[in-house]
């Protein structure tokens, strides 16, 4: 076999790898399984991310869109910001989610850009740049506008492996966080973001009244995530008239110029926020 193989390999190009670079490499020993787990704080951790409280929506999406959307700040649209260390914790668990690509993809662009499943829905291939750097989502004027957002660079690998099981069927004009290959038996967008621990800032839990002396507490039962209907992102005053299904969960963080330097003085005005806690115009 050898003989042959050489005989073989004199007619093309080749070279020779190392073996220790297609072996798999060895499992980490206990130490390192430690200190890995020590790098990284939020590790096993729910995460709530702000972002998505805008995730689920009550409208569909609309017909195609071939704009040049303007960049989200120059919409006046800023997204909420992860803490480093939670945009570490978040990264490193979507890049090693045992997922279909479009469906990490879709995840990861909803936490940088606060975007609604209907605003994801109208992503198509050619949306996002060839680099990865920027995304575009359309929403025809309901929310915020169309808008460009920037792709931080956890994400861009992400998003670009969406891109490419479209690519390998020479399809540019796709929905980007749709499936191509046809897979079944795929979780949705809420539950495999669950899978990965990470949902919405949820209602605060209940005071747990401690017992008596010698009595053994009773196990928590796992609390089921809630996802909330929240129309703050939403521009129009009739869309506003939707209701707000928030069901306990916190309002999402402001996203304006006018509300977030408000907010830092202590107080916003009253056209954000709950509409039932708004004071009478």
């Amino acid at each position: 076999m050898r003989a042959f193989l050489e005989r073989e390999l004199r007619r093309v190009d080749h070279s020779v790898a190392e073996a220790s670079a297609l072996l798999p490499e060895a499992e980490q020993t206990t130490l390192e399984r430690q200190a890995a787990q020590a790098a990284r704080p939020l590790a096993n951790r729910w995460i709530s991310l702000p972002a998505l409280t805008t995730l689920r929506a009550f409208d569909e999406a609309s017909g195609l869109c071939r704009c040049a959307a303007l960049m989200a700040a120059d919409r006046d649209f800023f997204p909420p910001v992860m803490p480093p260390v939670t945009e570490a914790e978040v990264a490193w668990r979507l890049h090693r989610a045992a997922a279909h690509p479009y469906l990490v993809a879709q995840l990861a662009t909803a936490a940088f850009t606060a975007a609604s499943t209907t605003q994801l829905d109208t992503a198509r291939v050619r949306d996002l740049a060839p680099d990865g750097t920027t995304i575009t989502l359309h929403d025809h004027g309901l929310r915020r506008g169309c808008m460009t957002h920037p792709v931080p660079a956890w994400a861009r690998p992400l998003l670009r492996a969406a891109a490419v099981v479209w690519r390998l069927g020479a399809d540019t004009s796709g929905p980007l966080f749709s499936d191509p290959l046809g897979s079944t038996g795929l979780p949705s967008l809420t539950a495999f973001a669950e899978d990965c621990k990470l949902r919405p800032p949820q209602p605060p839990r209940p005071k747990v009244r401690r017992g008596r002396r010698g009595t053994t507490p009773s196990a928590k039962e796992p609390v089921k995530t809630i996802w909330p209907v929240c129309t703050a992102h939403f521009g129009l005053s009739w869309a506003r008239t939707e209701p707000d299904l928030m069901q306990g969960c916190p309002y999402p963080p402001p996203h304006t110029r006018k509300t977030i330097d408000r907010r830092k003085k202590g107080w916003l005005p009253p056209d954000y926020g709950l509409r039932e806690l708004r004071p009478p115009r």
